[in-house]
Order: structure tokens, then C-alpha cells, then sequence
């Protein structure tokens, strides 16, 4: 069972890594620069269906995404089952909303049209109330995992903590310095990034101690 969450939630990672690109990739990359436009410029020049496929693969990601987070409950020692289930349900709550934010960035390049810009600034100013859902529930469950692997009350190895996606997303200003072309994959996806990267290391990890 334990393996079997880890894989559905590493193919939740790729398919919303997937909608990432779909979104917004572009081989001349982006410059950062505080706001959502150097993105929403990018997407008004894509194909609209392009730009509502990578919308509708965020719902679907954020539900694998779901089944995922449940190895939290699996993999934590039984006595810390209600706060491991608890950090689950925290998880769910966040990555919900970044699907909704994954849905919703297609309004950014649908209504990017000049004549349109007065409708985008009041979708941007609602879109950009989502993150802070998916940071609170995503931060809080994601800080609860790795304080049950680092106090050893969890099946992995104490050094996996390291490798965890609250840890691994510490690294994201690093990504920012980061070539042309890499930076646009890396950075751009960098929020599943991290949890490709824990997913596949836990997979490789729990399959050898089976």
C-alpha cells in the first residue's frame, strides 16, 4: 500500500510538472520580476486549446496528488496516526488549491488580449489569493513529515528528511540563477520538481526494504 501511494503520487508530480510546461514553457525562458506578467506574456502568444489543456491538467494532478500524501498516514508510527492523518488532510487542502491555481492561470492567457486587461487585473488580483492556501496547508503538512522522519518515528531512513519537498524547496532561489532553457524547466516547475525528486528516492528507498 505504502508503494503504491508513493507511485500515484510521483505520477501526480509529473502530470502537474506536465501542466507546468503546457502552461507556460517557452524556449526564449522568462525573466523574473515580482509579478505574474513575464508568464502571462507568454501564454496570450500559445494556442488557447494549448493553454486550457494545461489548465484541466491541474485538477486531475492535484487528485493523484491527493492519493499520494496519504503515505504520510501509512509510513508514520502508530501512535502518531491522528497528527500524521492530520498533516495528510493539511497536504489535501493545499495541493487542492494548487490545482484550482493551475486551473485558473489559463485565464491568464485566455484573457490576455489588450482590450481585456481591466477583466485580467481583477482575475489576477483573486488568482493570486490561491497560493496562500497551498502554502499554508502544503507548509504545515510538509513540515510535520519531515519532523516525524528526522525524530525516526517513520519508516525511511532519518536522511531522507533532507531530500523531503519542504527541505528541496528551500533550493528554489538557487533555481532562479540557473542557465536559459534549464531555468525555464526547473524554475518554472520547480514546486513539483521537488516532489519528483522525493518521490522517486522513497520509491527506490521503501522498494529496497521490502
Amino acid at each position: 500500500m505504502i508503494l503504491t501511494t508513493l507511485l500515484v503520487g510521483l505520477a501526480g508530480a509529473l502530470l502537474m510538472f506536465a501542466g507546468d510546461m503546457t502552461l507556460y514553457y517557452d524556449k526564449n525562458d522568462f525573466k523574473h520580476d515580482g509579478t505574474l506578467n513575464p508568464i502571462i506574456n507568454i501564454m496570450r502568444k500559445l494556442p488557447p486549446k494549448r493553454v486550457m489543456i494545461g489548465g484541466w491538467i491541474g485538477p486531475v494532478a492535484a487528485f493523484l496528488y491527493c492519493i499520494g500524501f496519504y503515505h504520510m498516514v501509512l509510513i508514520a508510527d502508530e501512535p502518531l496516526y491522528k497528527i500524521a492523518f492530520a498533516a495528510f488532510l493539511l497536504s489535501c487542502m493545499g495541493i487542492i488549491a494548487g490545482g484550482a491555481y493551475h486551473s485558473h492561470c489559463a485565464y491568464l492567457g485566455l484573457l490576455g488580449a489588450d482590450e481585456q486587461r481591466k477583466d485580467l487585473d481583477i482575475v489576477t488580483a483573486y488568482f493570486q489569493k490561491l497560493p496562500l492556501i497551498l502554502y499554508l496547508g502544503e507548509g504545515l503538512g510538509l513540515l510535520a513529515l519531515i519532523v516525524f522522519i528526522v525524530i525516526g518515528k517513520t519508516v525511511f531512513p532519518r536522511w531522507m528528511a533532507i531530500l523531503s519537498p519542504g527541505v528541496l524547496y528551500l533550493l528554489k532561489p538557487l533555481s532562479r540563477k540557473l542557465p536559459k532553457g534549464l531555468h525555464m524547466i526547473l524554475c518554472g516547475g520547480f514546486s513539483n520538481v521537488v516532489f519528483i525528486v522525493y518521490y522517486v528516492v522513497a520509491i527506490i528507498v521503501y522498494a529496497t526494504m521490502l
